[in-house]
């Protein structure tokens, strides 16, 4: 599918009117979008003949609604709407009454029996009322309507399809009145309304399914922001090819670990042996070689000093340095610890990977923090490697808080991609890719399973396991970010439950990678 753009309200309606000068009408773009409501109803509801429940608004989604509903009776669907007052689009009401739709207009206190029993026996309940120009809370009578539907189909499980946004969610900030439409799923129009990515109203929208309505790609080739999708990640995949042997699917040395924090280089390592790198070799002092051995038999080793200290540090990069040449790619960071050598020997390891190897770099967990010590280190390590801070470390790295951070994770991570010349992974629910070019990408996914300790150690891994095989930084980035959030998808649909440890995921990448290609 073509990309799919992140947009405010403005830039929304600037696409629109661009489309309308290149001659694509907007009459047009309606009936592509109602179209693709129709079909993306039957492809979540195979087999389903409804009835169909439409909530109708007077605005352009109640319209949308509509029309998809008379695309879904040709179809051979039941359908009901349910219209708040002053719903025009009168053809298409025409239509569907011919057709044997049931249709009411809320009025008077009589409509809320009718109401409440039409959604009792509904097998599915799609939301028109409101689009995306709603400010503020709802005013009745379509504040009542919402509490009723969402009354209603939470008492009988109907299942809610909402048109474009959920009725009541500000499209831009993402803030919710005193009351919106809560859906299991929504189907975004064109391009994605930046307010679905953002809380409180993510909450209400449910399993996110953007669709492509028309729009000429030069209308929206200047919106820097974009949702990651599975045929765009599809495409970032490197080629595996039949011939291919461990040597064509590169190296990993992964540099990580202490003693307060064992696991890190194994989960960081599997990390990227599940991605399909052909080696990875693990940084570890004997003893800790001793302890992984069993946990990732397929690991070589680089044996490092068994010390923190400043000194060994030196020593230690430098082995790292010269092994560097023979490396595609490198992990730096996970569980090193914060001990005084760890901060020496970060930057030694990255000022000589500057002035010899220059091997693809994700630095993570400890190597941030490891920086944020450093005044201007950006400019002592080189642009270009990849950073993937969670916002307690990106806190440290730029000087805000936290809070500040979490108000404007999209433009704080921009805004420090572009300044230290390096791609930022801002991770959390809804991930953020950042280029140093200005460019933005947004994961799908805001899973609290992935809110424990070691999954940020397997998403290191897992980059620079693609960056290994031959993806540039930015593109493993993004690859990377969407596995990791889909592997977790994956395994909670599987497994019933919203609990998971980070070496649950590992077995599950392969299984992502495999559902994209």
């Amino acid at each position: 599918m073509a990309a799919m753009k992140i947009v405010t309200v403005q830039e929304m309606r600037e696409v629109e009117a661009a489309s309308v000068r290149l001659g694509v009408s907007l009459d047009l773009l309606q009936q592509n979008a109602a179209a693709a409501v129709a079909r993306e109803i039957e492809r979540l509801f195979p087999g389903g003949f409804g009835p169909a429940l439409f909530l109708v608004g007077p605005g352009n989604n109640g319209r949308d609604a509509l029309i998809a509903a008379d695309l879904l009776r040709e179809g051979g669907w039941a359908i009901r709407a349910y219209l708040a007052p002053k719903v025009g689009s009168e053809d298409v009401l025409q239509r569907l009454r011919e057709g044997g739709a049931e249709i009411q207009t809320h009025g008077d206190p009589a409509d809320d029996r009718l109401f409440r029993r039409w959604v009792s026996e509904a097998d599915l309940m799609v939301d028109g009322l409101l689009g995306i120009g709603i400010r503020g809370p709802v005013r009745e009578p379509i504040a009542g309507i919402i509490s009723m539907a969402n009354e209603e189909a939470t008492l009988h499980r109907v299942p809610v399809v909402a048109v474009d946004l959920p009725s009541g969610i500000d499209a831009d900030s993402g803030e919710v009145g005193a009351l919106a439409v809560r859906a299991n799923h929504t189907i975004s129009l064109g391009c994605v309304k930046a307010g679905l990515l953002r809380f409180p109203a993510a909450e209400y929208v449910g399993a996110l399914v953007p669709v492509g309505i028309g729009l000429p790609p030069a209308t929206y080739a200047s919106i820097r922001w974009e949702l990651l999708t599975p045929g765009e990640v599809a495409e970032l995949l490197p080629r595996r090819p039949l011939n291919g042997h461990k040597g064509s699917f590169g190296r990993v040395l992964v540099v990580a670990g202490s003693r307060s924090f064992l696991g890190a280089p194994y989960l960081a390592g599997a990390g990227a042996a599940r991605a399909g790198c052909g080696l990875v070799t693990l940084a570890v002092p004997e003893w800790q070689r001793t302890a992984l051995a069993a946990r990732l038999p397929e690991a070589t080793y680089l044996p490092l000093l068994d010390s923190e200290e400043v000194a060994p540090a030196e020593a230690n990069a430098q082995t790292i340095g010269e092994l560097l040449a023979d490396c595609n790619a490198l992990a730096l960071g996970p569980g090193l610890g914060r001990s005084p050598g760890v901060s020496r020997l970060v930057m030694a390891v990255l000022e000589a990977n500057r002035s010899r190897a220059r091997v693809p770099t994700v630095v993570d967990a400890d190597g941030l923090n490891a920086l944020a010590e450093e005044a201007e280190w950006w400019d002592r390590i080189g642009p270009g490697h990849l950073l993937t801070p969670h916002p307690g470390e990106m806190s440290r790295l730029v000087g805000l808080p936290t809070e500040a951070i979490q108000g404007d994770r999209w433009g704080v991570a921009l805004e420090a991609a572009g300044r230290w010349g390096q791609i930022v992974v801002l991770k959390g629910a809804f991930t953020v890719v950042a280029g140093p070019e200005g460019s933005g990408w947004v994961s799908p996914f805001a899973n609290p399973a992935l809110a424990s300790a070691g999954t940020g150690d397997v998403l290191t891994g897992l980059i620079a396991g693609l960056m290994a095989q031959g993806a540039a930084p930015v593109e493993a980035a993004r690859a990377g970010v969407f596995l990791h959030g889909a592997a977790a998808e994956k395994l909670l649909a599987s497994s019933g439950t919203d609990r998971l440890l980070a070496s649950d995921l590992l077995p599950v990448i392969p299984k992502a990678i495999g559902d994209l290609r």
